[in-house]
């Protein structure tokens, strides 16, 4: 009753509800729930009386906000696909990368690849070939696929991510919390692993991202242009062996679409 009166205070608003929803009989306000039984009313102030929710409807009110509160957290990581790595890093760009806006035709066995990865993530999709194939453009693909959908996925370009790493090292800044984000995120696509300089220092990155998410079974998306075996000069043997497990190997090579872009612009140009 207390609960009431503070919810509802002694306005007009307060006196409207209770034209609308109370009764000055206990039994118009009184009914049966199949499964609770009789449900008496609540008496909100003398001669007064409003229906009283039975337990399993209380139970069905929590499940709701339960399931509000979690598509709300799910809309709210969804959002952070791009911009985990920091507002003024992100591509935003790459939200208009879709499966729908890929040509199939260009390479139809990577793109079925990829979507059917995108329905059921797991292991490593590696996604290797030459330049302008349309890498980049399946693993943003991903990423917004699940993003639409509400859930939660990490998208870095691998450059990115260590140029951030090295800002904020040469601030005393943290970025342990950016590589605690890429490890626990339901899925993670690292595009171009391959393209920041080889180093001790970044190895020890990749491993320790790598190796955290096979344990726990968590699927990760690249993307390179060397072929597989040669990965090991960027992120070392044990991060490469890593990576095999649960591998979904796609090739893509052929003419560099962006090239083809430009002559289409410029039909002087030679592709």
């Amino acid at each position: 009753m207390e609960r009431l009166r503070i919810a509802f205070p002694e306005d007009d608003s307060f006196r409207a509800f209770l034209q609308r929803h109370a009764s000055a009989s206990p039994a118009e306000k009184t009914w049966i729930c199949p499964t609770c039984g009789t449900i008496l009313p609540r008496e909100i102030k003398p001669g007064l009386y409003l229906r009283r929710p039975c337990p399993c409807e209380e139970r069905a009110r929590e499940r709701r906000e339960i399931e509000a509160l979690r598509a709300q957290l799910q809309t709210a990581q969804a959002a952070q696909t791009f911009a985990w790595i920091g507002e003024a890093w992100a591509d935003r760009s790459l939200e208009q990368q879709t499966f729908a806006s890929f040509e199939r035709e260009r390479q139809p066995k990577a793109f079925d690849q990829a979507l059917a990865f995108a329905h059921a993530p797991q292991g490593t999709l590696a996604l290797t070939g030459s330049y302008g194939t349309g890498k980049t453009h399946l693993l943003a693909a991903l990423a917004n696929a699940h993003r639409q959908a509400g859930k939660p996925c990490l998208y870095v370009s691998a450059v990115t991510l260590f140029e951030v790493i090295q800002e904020r090292i040469h601030n005393d800044q943290d970025y342990q919390s950016l590589l605690k984000r890429a490890v626990q995120t339901p899925l993670l696509l690292i595009d171009d692993i391959d393209k920041p300089k080889a180093s001790e220092f970044r190895e020890s990155l990749y491993y320790h991202i790598i190796n955290k998410r096979v344990l726990a079974r968590l699927p990760i998306a690249i993307s390179c242009n060397c072929r597989l075996p040669e990965l090991d000069h960027w992120i070392g043997g044990a991060a490469r062996s890593r990576l095999m497990q649960g591998l979904v190997p796609v090739v893509m090579n052929g003419p560099d679409y962006r090239m083809i872009a430009d002559a289409r612009h410029f039909p002087g140009a030679t592709p």
